[in-house]
């Protein structure tokens, strides 16, 4: 599973309203159809004309494997 940060922008009542999200995917963002899919998601979530900003991948939350010790 991958994490995303996503930012972006939707109307609001007042303007332009700016949000970030913590999206979960089980498979990589690689192409603007991804990033539509997103985008439309979270339209029918209530956020009018929502506008993917940026995105980033959050870092493997698996530690790194502890150094051997020297023989």
């Amino acid at each position: 599973m991958y994490r995303y940060m996503i930012s972006f922008s939707y109307e609001a009542p007042t303007g332009i309203g700016f949000a970030g999200v913590e999206w979960p995917c089980k498979r990589q963002i690689r192409s603007m159809a991804d990033v539509t899919k997103i985008m439309n998601d979270l339209r029918s979530k209530g956020y009018i004309n929502a506008v993917i900003l940026g995105f980033s991948l959050f870092a493997d939350p698996t530690p790194a494997p502890a150094p051997q010790a020297a023989s």
